[in-house]
């Protein structure tokens, strides 16, 4: 994630996806049910080296977890809709998501990858037919 000021980055994203997730969406440009995304985030530190001006990871923050659900399996909870359950949880204290509510708490960022089924989708050449 790009800085909003100066050079370098703000957040690094580590993806991780469940087994067959990324072939699964290679072979019909969507991701099937029980498809789980991991997004670790990670503060950076940039800096200048001799290949250039460098961001690294520093600090990790959290997780930012996905799973896949079009059924709307459970309708009543407000961690799940729109196709994906999904939750945040602070590296300082993991057991427990501190999201309270995907419209408010995650679907805004989302908003712009509506299209491409909520994923930022272009970020991550693994999906690429």
């Amino acid at each position: 994630m790009a800085a909003d000021q100066g050079p370098g980055s703000k957040e690094i994203h580590l993806v991780y996806a469940s087994p067959g997730t990324a072939a699964a969406y290679r072979k019909n440009g969507r991701f099937i049910d029980g498809s789980v995304l991991v997004k670790e985030v990670f503060e950076t530190a940039t800096g200048s080296m001799t290949t250039g001006t460098v961001s690294h990871a520093q600090t990790l923050k959290g997780w930012f977890v996905l799973i896949k659900d079009s059924k709307n399996s459970h309708p009543g909870n407000k961690l799940w809709g729109n196709g994906w359950g999904w939750s945040w949880f602070d590296a300082a204290n993991p057991v427990k998501t501190t999201s309270k509510d995907f419209r408010t708490d995650c679907l805004g960022c989302h908003i712009p990858a509506k299209a491409t089924d909520w994923i930022y989708v272009s970020g991550y050449p693994e999906l690429k037919k």
